[in-house]
């Protein structure tokens, strides 16, 4: 995401950097209660955040789990964020897996958006361990 926030124009990521969404959890029938009262309230977020190490910046939001931006309402996020989406996720920002037995992948969460893509024989068992690292908290320099 950060290819992509380098992509905007200058003024686009002026107005990112202006703004916050606000997060909650998104809806799936299946959250434990005790993680509904820990992460249940929303929490605000930076939609630009900077890297706490080497000081770049990136895109930052999570469109099924951010409820809305600051003075929009939702469907006005909604519909920006799903702009944003489009005009951002190009091919030439765009890291795709081919999938081997063994292989470990590891990404910064920081400045990653991902999604799993079907793209395996769903006939066969899979094992997937996700192991998430505590950090800091998004914030833009």
């Amino acid at each position: 995401m950060r290819a992509a926030y380098l992509a905007l124009p200058e003024i686009e990521r002026r107005r990112l950097e202006s703004l916050t969404t606000f997060n909650g959890l998104d809806g799936h029938d299946d959250t434990r209660p005790e993680d509904r009262e820990k992460y249940g309230r929303p929490v605000e977020h930076p939609m630009v955040r900077t890297h706490p190490i080497h000081g770049s910046k990136a895109v930052y939001f999570h469109i099924s789990k951010a409820t809305h931006i600051s003075g929009l309402t939702p469907e006005a996020s909604r519909t920006y964020m799903g702009s944003l989406l489009d005009r951002m996720i190009r091919p030439e920002v765009v890291y795709h897996h081919a999938w081997r037995k063994g292989d470990v992948l590891v990404i910064d969460d920081r400045a990653t958006m991902h999604r799993a893509h079907g793209d395996y024989d769903r006939s066969q068992s899979r094992v997937l361990w996700r192991i998430i690292v505590e950090g800091d908290r998004p914030r833009l320099a």
